[in-house]
C-alpha cells in the first residue's frame, strides 16, 4: 500500500534509523491525539460551570457541542482531503496551532454566542486534525498491512489516555480556578509546546519515502511515485469524493458508524450531568471516566489486534453489542456500582468501533481517496453526535431524565449490530476497491 500524501522527494534515511524514526513519529501523534482530546473533556468536566457562568440553560450550551458536531462532520471530509494531499502528519501540524488559538478564544470569550462560535467552529476544526482521520492516514503512510490495525488503535489510545490522565486533572482544578483559567493555560500549551512539536513530526514524516523498513510492501519506483502524486494532486474534492461513495461497503459502515456518534454525544455531553442529577460527585463520574479510558485502552488494542487477523466484522458486530449494553445499564443506573459497571463496558466497546470500521474502511477504499472516504464515514459519526448532544439535552430539560436519550441510543446500537451482522465480511463477495478515474482536462 502506497503513502498517498506529498512529500519531498529527498533521499530517505535508511535501517535502524528509519525504524527509530517511524518509532518516534508514532509517539508525537500519540501524544497530539492525547491532548487533542482535551477540545472534548474539558468542556464535558466544565459543562455546568460554563453554563453557570453564562447564566444559561444547559439546553443553550448544548448549542455549542451541537454546532461542534455539525461541523465536525462538515470537517471530517475536507480534513481527510487535505489529509490525502499534504499527508497526516501535516495535518495533524495545522490541527495543532488551531486547538491552540481555539482554546484561547473559548477562555476570552466573555459571552455565550461567541463562546459558541469559537468552540463549535474552529475548536471542531482542529479536533477533525487531530484524530482518527489524519492519524488513518499517517497510519497508512508509514505502516504494513498486518500492522495497521494495532498500530491505529494505539495511537488514537491517545484520546482514551486523555480520559484517564486529563479528566481527573480538570476535576481537581475545578475546585480551586476557573475553567476559564484552564482553558487559557491548556491553549497556551498549545501554541508554545505542542505546535513546534508537531512541525517537526510533519517535517520529520516528509522525509519518509522509499520502501526501508516500516513503509509499503511493494513501494513505487521513483518515477511512479511522481506519477501517482500528480495524478493525486489533479483529483479534485468532488471526484475523491465520488470515488469514495461508490464503495458499498463504506455506505454500510457509514449507517452503522451513525448510533456510535450517538452515544459518543452521551458521553462527551451528558453523562457527568446525569451523575449529578442521580445525586452522585465528582468522585463517582470522574471514576467512571478514567475506567472508561483504561478499559477503552484495552478494548481498542485487543480489537486492532483482532482486526489483524482477519476478523473485523465480527470485532464490529461485538462492539456494537457492548455499546447497546452499556446504554441500556445506564438508563437504571441508580447508585456508583452501576455507573463503573457501564464505563468498563462502554470503555470497551469505545475504540473497537472506530478501529474496525477504519480499517475496513481503508481496505475498501481506493488508495487515492482513503483520507476523504473515511472522513466521510467520520461525517456521518458526527451528524450524530450533534443529533444526541441536542436531543439529550433538551430531553433532559424536557423530561428531567436522561432515561428516554439513552434508551433510544441502546436501539440505534442494536440496529448497528443487525446491519453489520448481515454484510459480507471484508474480502468477501467483492473484486475490491476500483481506482478513481483520471481527472478530465475540464476539472484540471
Amino acid at each position: 500500500m502506497t503513502s498517498t500524501g506529498l512529500r519531498p522527494s529527498s533521499s530517505p534515511p535508511r535501517g535502524a534509523r528509519v525504524r527509530l524514526l517511524v518509532v518516534l513519529l508514532a509517539a508525537s501523534a500519540f501524544l497530539l491525539s492525547l491532548a487533542g482530546s482535551a477540545l472534548k473533556n474539558t468542556v464535558q468536566v466544565y459543562f455546568l460551570p460554563i453554563a453557570d457562568s453564562f447564566d444559561s440553560s444547559r439546553g443553550a450550551l448544548a448549542t455549542a457541542t451541537t454546532l461542534f458536531a455539525v461541523i465536525t462532520a462538515v470537517a471530517s471530509p475536507l480534513v481527510g482531503g487535505i489529509a490525502d494531499r499534504v499527508g497526516g502528519a501535516a495535518t495533524l501540524a495545522i490541527g495543532t496551532a488551531l486547538a491552540g488559538v481555539s482554546f484561547i478564544g473559548c477562555a476570552l470569550a466573555g459571552q455565550l454566542w461567541l463562546f459558541i462560535v469559537v468552540y463549535g467552529v474552529v475548536a471542531a476544526f482542529a479536533f477533525v486534525m487531530l484524530s482518527f482521520v489524519p492519524l488513518g492516514v499517517l497510519v497508512d503512510e508509514l505502516f504494513r498491512e498486518g500492522r495497521k490495525g494495532l498500530i491505529y488503535a494505539l495511537l488514537t489510545n491517545g484520546a482514551a489516555v486523555g480520559f484517564i490522565v486529563l479528566v481527573p486533572l480538570w476535576s481537581w482544578l475545578d475546585n480551586g480556578t476557573t475553567w476559564e483559567s484552564v482553558l487559557l493555560v491548556t491553549g497556551l500549551v498549545f501554541l508554545l509546546v505542542l505546535t513546534p512539536l508537531a512541525v517537526l513530526t510533519a517535517r520529520s514524516s516528509a522525509r519518509l519515502t522509499g520502501a526501508e523498513a516500516e513503509v509499503a510492501v511493494d513501494a513505487p519506483t521513483e518515477s511512479e511515485e511522481k506519477a501517482q502524486q500528480a495524478a493525486v494532486a489533479h483529483l479534485t474534492f468532488g471526484e475523491r469524493l465520488k470515488a469514495a461513495v461508490r464503495v458499498r461497503e463504506l455506505k454500510v459502515l457509514a449507517v452503522a458508524f451513525f448510533s456510535c456518534g450517538v452515544t459518543m454525544a452521551f458521553i462527551d455531553v451528558h453523562f457527568v450531568p446525569m451523575v449529578h442529577d442521580h445525586g452522585m460527585g465528582d468522585t463517582t463520574s470522574s471514576t467512571a471516566i478514567v475506567l472508561l479510558g483504561v478499559f477503552e485502552v484495552a478494548g481498542g488494542l485487543l480489537a486492532g489486534w483482532l482486526c489483524d487477523r482477519g476478523l473485523i466484522k465480527a470485532v464490529l458486530v461485538g462492539a456494537y453489542a457492548l455499546r447497546g449494553a452499556a446504554m441500556l445499564l445506564v438508563s437504571v443506573a441508580e447508585e456508583p456500582v452501576p455507573v463503573m459497571a457501564f464505563g468498563i463496558v462502554f470503555g470497551i466497546s469505545y475504540l473497537a468501533t472506530v478501529v474496525a470500521t477504519t480499517m475496513w474502511a481503508a481496505g475498501a477504499l481506493p488508495a487515492r481517496v482513503r483520507g476523504t472516504g473515511m472522513g466521510l464515514v467520520w461525517a456521518i459519526h458526527a451528524a450524530g453526535t450533534a443529533i444526541g448532544s441536542q436531543a439529550g439535552a433538551s430531553l433532559a430539560d424536557l423530561t428531567g431524565s436522561y432515561t428516554v436519550a439513552t434508551l433510544a441510543s441502546a436501539a440505534l446500537a442494536a440496529c448497528a449490530c443487525l446491519l453489520v451482522s448481515v454484510t459480507p465480511a471484508p474480502g468477501r463477495g467483492s473484486a475490491g476497491p476500483a481506482e478513481p478515474a483520471e481527472p478530465s482536462e475540464s476539472s484540471r
